[in-house]
């Protein structure tokens, strides 16, 4: 190989390096994503508008894109069954209490195949405060790559989603940084 395209794969794959170094803003540890393929399916999803959620049977509120312009919005995708997901439930409430008026939204969206047909009476045990709705058909799950739960993502005020497959305790450090950010 000669010196000019030596030259020019090593710069590429430092440019490649660094570009996928920034993909994600916040850090992999802060994510539930313990296989390779998880993290790249999420991180094809960062930077890149929210994708379409395809729900129904909205309890407290049906939520439609119009009204998430300019917010800062946390998905919350639950099953019914997940202890971690149920034990989240009061910390959403808190966050949406104290950051509301900032421009915070959550949405919570009960997906997985089980649990479904509980899914109102679970959002009523649990308390939840926020909008959420059931996704019966696993369309936002397979669009979202929902692989456990909770499976958080976090879109920011253009409409980007910038984290996915977030744990619980780093959802609101995201928030925080996000709703800093100027409004558009």
């Amino acid at each position: 190989m000669n010196t000019k395209k030596l030259l020019l794969v090593a710069f590429s794959s430092l440019v490649g390096g660094l570009l996928s170094a920034s993909a994600s803003e916040f850090p992999a540890s802060w994510t539930w994503d313990s296989k390779p393929e998880q993290r790249a399916e999420h991180a094809a999803l960062e930077g890149k508008p929210m994708p379409a959620l395809n729900v129904t049977d909205w309890i407290n509120g049906e939520v439609k894109p119009a009204d998430l312009k300019g917010k800062v919005v946390i998905v919350d995708f639950y099953a019914t069954w997940c202890g971690p997901c149920m034990r989240a439930i009061p910390h959403n409430n808190e966050m949406l209490k104290k950051y509301q008026s900032k421009g915070l939204a959550i949405i919570g969206v009960c997906t997985n195949k089980r649990g479904q047909e509980v899914f109102a009476g679970n959002a009523k045990e649990h308390g939840i405060e926020y909008p959420v709705a059931r996704d019966a058909e696993l369309k936002s799950q397979k669009a979202w790559a929902v692989h456990y739960y909770p499976t958080y993502a976090v879109i920011d005020r253009k409409g980007i989603l910038r984290a996915i497959g977030l744990q619980p305790q780093h959802v609101e450090t995201v928030v925080s940084k996000l709703l800093a950010e100027s409004v558009p």
